[in-house]
């Protein structure tokens, strides 16, 4: 730690006498990384398990409907799909009809 900062200082030095590229060379200086100490891989099997036991946990926090819940919302969509259904039923037999009466 003390070299760099000795390097640093002499740099700095250098720095002031030819601004532009010493300036280069002191940025670079004090952005020498140490080593960065690299995590060991792990092998599948541990990382599938850590991945399972994360997503049970995850699913543990959610707030699941309740069986009557589930029904009102699954009839509501029902009921909206078969509505649209009807809806766009009806305009492509208008649309239909009308390009008949123009092309005909």
């Amino acid at each position: 730690m003390a070299e760099k900062t000795e390097k640093a200082k002499e740099l700095t030095k250098v720095a002031a006498k030819a601004p532009e590229k010493s300036k280069q060379i002191v940025k670079a200086a004090a952005k020498t990384p140490e080593k960065a100490k690299q995590p060991e891989k792990k092998n599948l099997l541990t990382r599938v398990k850590k991945w399972w036991r994360e997503t049970i946990g995850e699913l543990r926090k959610v707030s699941w409907p309740t069986v009557q819940d589930a029904r009102r919302l699954t009839l509501i969509v029902l009921a909206v799909m078969a509505g649209m259904a009807i809806v766009l039923g009806l305009l492509d037999l208008l649309f239909s009809y009308l390009i008949t009466l123009i092309l005909a």
